[in-house]
């Protein structure tokens, strides 16, 4: 059951330590709670049974006196979790790092994170094996006229809104045309914004989404997911 580390929530100090070691330096720039919800004995925690998120990240604060942690964030957290996290913080996070890409544009999620300081970083920014909208033929189009892959379309695009892609690739040459970026027009910017509103297409692309509308024990209410049932977005 230790998905991300998620077992350490109730053992901050001792899974930094790990993490260095594993690492083989003496300090990390950026140290994340990867998920709100924690792991003990095996069993999934609810969000008032400790530790929750909260008292995470009062621990999480302590690692920066250390000088092991230069910065600490979250990642997969919401407006509803960051409003209950947040009047608990001393230190508000550095980032929040969340699934975003043109099915799953985050648009409220931005709004709330730039109103707060919070930079809003993009894992799977091509959606993994699922990339739904690289098969878009208006992506392809802007893609074309660009003379550009449709990866770099999309890395493109996440820079230009203000928000940080962390794309992953073994292949070198995929890596270099990932760093090359375009300078996309505000029409096409609009279009890739508003691939999301074609049918089908507002959803999550990621597969840790159980049959019953959870992901790693938490229902998307807990979560502060606005989806349906297998990913879908139900609200924007």
């Amino acid at each position: 059951m230790d998905f991300y580390r998620s077992t350490d929530h109730h053992r901050v100090q001792e899974g930094l330590e790990e993490s260095l070691k594993k690492l083989d330096c003496e300090y990390i720039d950026l140290y994340l709670m990867h998920w709100p919800q924690a792991v003990l004995n095996d069993k999934v925690l609810c969000e008032d049974e400790h530790p929750t998120y909260a008292d995470t990240w009062k621990q999480m604060e302590k690692l920066l006196d250390t000088g092991k942690v230069k910065s600490i964030g979250v990642s997969n957290f919401s407006i509803k979790t960051l409003e209950i996290l947040l009047p608990q913080c001393t230190i508000i996070p550095a980032i929040n790092q969340v699934e975003i890409h043109p099915c799953l544009p985050q648009f409220d999620l931005k709004e709330y994170c730039d109103s707060k300081g919070i930079l809003l970083t993009a894992y799977s920014p091509f959606g993994q094996s699922n990339q739904l909208f690289f098969k878009d033929p208006d992506f392809i189009a802007i893609a074309e006229c660009h003379e550009a892959t449709v990866a770099q379309v999309a890395v493109s695009w996440a820079v230009q809104r203000g928000t940080v892609p962390i794309p992953k690739s073994a292949n070198v040459e995929r890596m270099k045309a990932n760093i090359t970026l375009i300078k996309l027009t505000p029409e096409e910017m609009q279009t890739i914004n508003d691939i999301h509103k074609k049918p089908g297409m507002h959803r999550s692309l990621l597969g840790y989404h159980g049959p019953d509308g959870s992901v790693f024990g938490w229902t998307y209410e807990q979560l502060g997911w606005p989806m349906s049932v297998g990913g879908f977005v139900s609200a924007q």
